[in-house]
């Protein structure tokens, strides 16, 4: 098969991610529970990657957290429903993922909050239509990148916007990290919600929220913790407030091993990505294909066939063996924003190990389903 699904999960792994699972398979215990050499550590293979990931996002020195989640919708939700308290106006963004927009409707739905939807202009979110809309906010929950086009906020002007309102920041960073450099510091970003499954290459069942120290954030859920055990109250301090219940371990050490990677080779990366995703894009726009994605730098390209639902063209490519994804994305505003809310988008996205070859397959795949499809509605139409 030819994979070209990586926005939903990479399929590319690094080989210290299946030796950490494998570890773990042949060593199970309970982190934090109990003081066997087992136990132990299962405990030190997680903290190794709570602080690696400080450090690689620049939020090391003590003054934030990192907390373990089972993926990045719990992350964000985490992030939202642990701050926000009532009254307070919040800012979002069209092209937003459901896991932030969800959670946002149903705090205005609920009269908690009053909530902006910054809309797109040419196809992006621009700076000045962010700066205005941040100004009069308390709280702003934003996509580094889109998952259904790729578009990028700019990151140095919204620091300087968040600067300058003092709005609280969580970042989506499920389709940018690592291949946008994140530094939480120099940002001034208050949160910033991750997968481990995506750009870190990392598992499913894995997700992180790093988080500012000082913000007050109130826990999801309450449980054991393996610390305070004589108390009925959940602990108030990161990580143990935060992290209830059993951790995957074997997961978090993948996660671990997949992130080194993905940091260590985020250049390479980035150019790999970047050549092959305009690569991509040119080969449709050759064909006549609707094109939806303008910067292509993160590999993210969405696009129709004229007069095709995405779901059918979806479903043609993968009986030629080829992984994409129809359909709305988890992202209608975005959808509805392109205009593309009726029919979706098919989205072809870069992973490490896609090839040139892989690219000019799928673009001689795709090009045989539209011909094959033009000439069953030209037999059709003479019927």
């Amino acid at each position: 098969m030819i994979y070209l699904d990586n926005a939903a999960t990479s399929g590319f792994k690094p080989k210290g991610v299946e030796a950490a699972l494998l570890y773990d398979l042949a060593h199970s215990a309970n982190s934090g529970r109990s003081g066997h050499r087992y136990a132990l550590d299962a405990a030190v293979k997680i903290e190794n990657c709570r602080e690696y990931l400080l450090s690689a996002l620049g939020a090391d020195g003590g003054g934030y957290a990192a907390v373990f989640t089972k993926n990045c919708t719990e992350a964000l939700n985490l992030g939202i429903f642990g701050f926000l308290r009532e009254g307070m106006r919040v800012v979002t963004t069209a092209f937003d993922h459901n896991s932030v927009l969800r959670p946002l409707f149903e705090l205005e739905k609920r009269g908690k909050i009053s909530l902006m939807v910054v809309e797109p202009a040419g196809g992006r979110i621009t700076p000045e239509h962010l700066d205005s809309a941040l100004a009069n906010a308390d709280f702003a929950a934003l996509s580094i990148a889109s998952n259904v086009t790729g578009a990028r906020i700019d990151l140095d002007l919204l620091a300087e916007s968040v600067r300058r309102s003092g709005v609280t920041l969580l970042l989506d960073g499920a389709q940018a990290v690592p291949l946008v450099p994140v530094d939480m510091k120099k940002l001034g970003a208050h949160m910033l919600a991750l997968p481990g499954h995506k750009g870190l290459h990392g598992v499913q069942g894995t997700g992180v929220l790093v988080f500012r120290r000082d913000l007050g954030l109130m826990p999801l859920l309450m449980g054991g913790t393996g610390t305070a055990s004589d108390s009925t109250y959940q602990p108030s301090e990161p990580p143990e407030a935060f992290e209830a219940g059993t951790l995957f371990a074997g997961g978090i050490a993948a996660l671990h091993a997949g992130a080194k990677w993905s940091f260590e080779n985020a250049a390479a990366l980035r150019e790999h990505t970047a050549r092959l995703g305009g690569e991509l894009a040119g080969y449709l726009k050759a064909m006549g294909a609707e094109l939806y994605t303008r910067d292509t730098s993160l590999g993210v390209i969405s696009f129709n066939l004229p007069g095709r639902d995405s779901g059918e063209i979806a479903d043609k490519l993968a009986e030629a063996d080829i992984a994409v994804r129809g359909g709305l994305h988890c992202a209608p505003l975005a959808h509805r924003a392109l205009g593309t809310q009726n029919r979706g988008a098919v989205r072809a996205s870069i992973g490490a190990d896609t090839t040139e070859r892989d690219i000019y397959t799928f673009a001689a795949r795709l090009e045989a389903i539209s011909a094959r499809l033009r000439r069953s509605d030209a037999l059709n139409r003479t019927r």
